[in-house]
């Protein structure tokens, strides 16, 4: 499993994502992105967008 798709996975179980975690997938997103990965971040935007999953980063704004 891709780092990708780790920290998706992560965010997707925790209910939240993480300054750190976010700042990774940015790092990374530009990286040789399978099918996979795309797929685990759209997974991860509409649970964004839903409310399923929260960011820490703006929450602490």
């Amino acid at each position: 499993m891709s780092l990708i798709n780790q920290v998706v996975q992560k965010a997707l179980c925790r209910g939240y994502l993480t300054t750190e975690a976010e700042q990774t997938l940015c790092q990374h997103i530009s990286d040789n992105c399978n099918l996979h990965d795309v797929t685990a971040l759209t997974m991860l935007q509409r649970a964004l967008v839903s409310g399923q999953v929260k960011r820490l980063s703006q929450a602490q704004q």
